[in-house]
């Protein structure tokens, strides 16, 4: 009986040997497709072409031949299409040309590229996706980025003769993209389609941003989507519902994300030139604080990151297709690892992170790096001292990558970490880095805070932040009082005040990257420091 159930046995698993051999002869594709694996090494423009180069080992096809497919924005897969934009005859190193059709009805500036294989009539991927990485090849413009100083302000176009005045070399302003399209009379063809813009907002950039030329400062635009009901489809669908600050772009619909493409498009080519020129855009506001900042909907952190890095990527490249002289930047806050009860405000580093290997793994660009290493907590201007019921709180400002928060003590743990290998540029540098948003305030019901206080706060900030290599700017919030944040938030951060007067901090600004001995010392008694070289500083 025993003999008996193991020649059964034997029999059985000879006949399973045979049937395998005779699968994989009958239906070769299946067992080629399963090993097959191959990589996209590069994605560029040439030309008016698009090349795309792979390997693969084996290099294997059923019917011998490799399928590149263009896949748009919002397509998830190739599905069940069946149009190839090229084919090459499988080998170990493949290289595929396809035509770009730049500002056409067929343009391919937005698509990432799949090579696939032909399994039973259906077309499977078999490799990574990587999108166009050189996108500025087809620029006609190629504005100059001008620093005259380190120093910036959030500036306000009325006071923009400040600008000049105090040396400024960084302006940053917002720009609400809802607004564009809420109305029309500037007509835009892109794509083969033809969009209109509202002219009135078109008019009032053309003002700002000519001002701003006026006054010789690198203008840094910050991008933003607030919720209009007649505009929705430029919001993430999973975003769509109001009270947030701002929101996602929708990269998951071919209308919404051809008319973001398109927007932004018309923006840097207009504002690159004699209307003035926007040379840093920032992609969204403290994106890592997903609600209410950046509202994409309920969603992980992981999988807020890949989204933000496809919206990321479009705009990028309709940017840099009109303008090669730009850059572009993704922005978080001063949340390092810090989590509190809000679910959906995530770690700065994690979507940092995340971002930039979604990125990687798509085709690698030169995106940049702004943050806003705010006092902590906002409110206390005195930054160099936790006030009680901070001070106890574990790595909440330390000098180390787990840090909770970033502030202008710790820099060093931002550019630290984007030295690591992964992060760095497609040049083999450290990623640009901004400095787009750092506040101190005058008046303060919490926190004993006046305009000598802010002066002190301001210049010692903006010391430690010039003594960092990495950090090419460095942006105070703001050149006037805000009349909402100082109600609410007890934040009076402007060199001027709600009435335009100018505060302490106004000349301290004028004076704080010179060695002007009138200002260059009034932080110390601040600090409780008789030198700059007690703090480490020069």
């Amino acid at each position: 009986m025993q003999k008996e159930r193991g020649t059964k046995k034997t029999k059985r698993w000879v006949s399973a040997v045979l049937l395998a051999m005779l699968l994989a002869v009958c239906i070769p594709a299946l067992a080629f497709a399963a090993n097959v694996t191959l990589t996209v090494n590069s994605c560029v423009i040439t030309g008016k072409d698009v090349t795309v180069t792979v390997s693969s080992a084996p290099a294997q096809a059923a019917d011998g031949m490799y399928y590149l497919f263009e896949l748009k924005p919002y397509e998830d897969g190739i599905g069940a299409r069946q149009n190839y934009c090229a084919a090459a005859p499988a080998a170990e190193a493949v290289t595929f040309t396809t035509s770009l059709d730049f500002n056409t009805a067929n343009s391919k500036l937005y698509s990432r590229f799949v090579v696939a294989v032909l399994e039973n009539g259906v077309f499977v991927p078999v490799s990574n996706a990587s999108y166009i990485t050189n996108p500025e090849a087809v620029a006609a413009k190629a504005t100059g980025y001008p620093v005259r100083s380190k120093k910036g302000l959030t500036a306000d176009w009325q006071y923009s003769s400040d600008l000049s005045a105090l040396g400024a070399g960084y302006a940053a302003y917002e720009l609400d993209i809802s607004r564009f399209f809420a109305g029309g009379g500037t007509n835009y063809t892109y794509n083969g389609k033809t969009y209109s813009f509202n002219s009135g907002v078109v008019s009032e950039y053309d003002i700002v941003c000519q001002k701003f030329a006026k006054e010789g400062c690198n203008v840094i635009m910050v991008i933003k989507n607030s919720f209009n009901p007649a505009t929705a489809d430029l919001i993430a669908p999973l975003g769509r519902v109001p009270g947030k600050n701002s929101y996602a772009m929708n990269v998951s619909e071919q209308a919404g994300a051809e008319k973001i493409a398109a927007l932004m498009s018309f923006l840097a080519n207009r504002y690159s030139g004699d209307k003035g020129t926007i040379h840093s855009w920032i992609i969204g506001n403290e994106i890592n604080n997903n609600s209410p900042w950046h509202y994409a909907g309920n969603m992980g952190e992981q999988q807020f990151s890949e989204y933000y890095a496809k919206e990321f990527r479009l705009c990028y490249n309709a940017i840099k297709s009109q303008n090669a002289g730009a850059r572009v930047f993704i922005n978080i806050d001063q949340r390092w690892t810090h989590t509190d009860a809000n679910t959906l405000a995530y770690k700065g580093r994690d979507v940092l992170d995340h971002f930039a290997q979604s990125i990687s793994a798509t085709g690698n660009i030169d995106w940049g790096l702004s943050i806003h290493p705010h006092p902590v907590p906002l409110f206390n201007c005195q930054f160099w001292n936790l006030p009680p019921g901070y001070s106890g709180m574990r790595n909440l400002v330390v000098h180390s990558d787990d840090t909770r928060m970033v502030n202008p003590t710790n820099l060093e743990v931002v550019t630290n970490h984007m030295a690591q290998p992964f992060l760095l540029a497609p040049s083999g540098n450290v990623r640009h880095i901004l400095i787009s948003e750092m506040g101190f305030t005058s008046a303060n019901p919490s926190l004993p805070t006046d305009q000598n206080i802010q002066a002190a706060a301001m210049q010692y900030a903006y010391k430690l932040a010039a003594s960092n290599p990495f950090i090419e700017g460095i942006v105070i919030h703001r050149q006037i009082d805000h009349a909402s944040e100082v109600a609410n938030d007890g934040m009076a951060v402007g060199i001027r005040d709600a009435g335009g007067a100018p505060k302490v901090s106004f000349n301290m600004f004028k004076f704080m990257d010179t060695a002007d001995p009138t200002y260059a010392n009034f932080a110390l008694p601040y600090i409780g420091a008789s030198s700059w070289a007690d703090v480490g500083l020069n």
